[in-house]
């Protein structure tokens, strides 16, 4: 579903990220301009456009007429002013380089009246520093998908000190409208929430590296034939009310250690997770064996195709 008053959008640097995000756009029924500083980079960005669409209706996710629809929407330019002029919507995903990124937005700021939304797809920057460059902050915000931004429904949608919450809302709802999971974050944190947790991951395998631990196949496959698995389907905090948020609470106390004072505070009131039917979520009538089921048949699917490729 479109967001009322927006038809056409604008994606400055159309790379892999920036070029998923025009599908995207394209393929629920927006006029899409896509911009690239060089044609060569623009030719690019329709062949995989094209792939991508063509993967989709393969797999049956659209038909091809759907397809071929999103793909007749996209047009490819090398002048940011022809982009930009006319667009409800601009989507910027070059360098991630404070510099580069405030000289578009100031580009953008003179060619886009208020109140179209400049989105940046940062997630690296402060939004406040980037919308500094601009005479109306107000209208600047951060729209940050996660790769490939076409199959990955998360999107983190975040203002700046300056930023028009009315417009972070509005952003938001069109991306709902586009079937994103879309998760707004009040407080401008470098790396917002996804990278940050990517960060930490990242840094505790260096560690493990550092303490002779051997790499990468062994680190990679404990994450995608182990946790990373369950993770999809639970998160961390309904996968902690799955377990019972007593067994953390125990385990911290055989270790003289106090828990985390969210699980003691829920363990103290006997909310256990899904055993007590409240934990960090309600689990009302049937829900937690509903998500007990779609957690092991997936987990079964993946099983399987692993089995018929070798893996195990």
């Amino acid at each position: 579903m479109k967001e009322a008053g927006i038809e056409r959008v604008a994606v400055i640097g159309a790379g892999l990220m920036g070029c998923g995000v025009a599908v995207e756009f394209a393929r629920f029924g927006y006029e899409v301009s896509i911009y690239n500083t060089r044609e060569e980079t623009s030719r690019q960005a329709m062949e995989q456009a094209r792939e991508a669409l063509d993967l989709m209706a393969e797999t049956e996710l659209i038909t091809g007429e759907e397809a071929d629809g999103a793909y007749g929407r996209l047009r490819p330019t090398t002048d940011i002013a022809e982009a930009a002029t006319g667009a409800d919507f601009v989507h910027e995903s070059v360098l991630e380089v404070l510099d580069i990124k405030k000289e578009v937005f100031a580009r953008l700021d003179e060619i886009c009246p208020p109140p179209v939304i400049l989105a940046t797809n940062t997630s690296g920057l402060r939004v406040t520093d980037i919308a500094s460059a601009t005479r109306h902050p107000e209208r600047v915000l951060a729209t940050h998908y996660f790769q490939p931004p076409h199959f990955v429904p998360l999107v983190e949608v975040v203002g700046g000190e300056k930023t028009d919450r009315t417009l972070v809302e509005k952003a938001a709802r069109m991306l709902r409208g586009m079937r994103k999971r879309v998760v707004v974050i009040d407080i401008e944190l470098p790396g917002f929430v996804g990278n940050r947790l990517q960060g930490a991951i990242a840094r505790e395998i260096r560690s493990l590296v550092e303490q002779g631990i051997p790499y990468p196949e062994l680190i990679d496959d404990v994450i995608s034939f182990g946790f990373g698995r369950r993770m999809a389907y639970t998160g961390y905090f309904k996968r902690m009310d799955l377990i019972g948020l007593d067994f953390g609470y125990r385990t911290a106390q055989g270790r003289g250690i106090p828990a985390w004072g969210p699980v003691a505070e829920h363990v103290e009131r006997g909310e256990l997770g899904m055993k007590s039917g409240k934990g960090f979520y309600d689990w009302p009538g049937d829900s937690a064996k509903q998500l007990h089921r779609r957690l092991n048949t997936e987990l079964i699917r993946l099983m399987k195709q692993d089995m018929e490729a070798g893996l195990i």
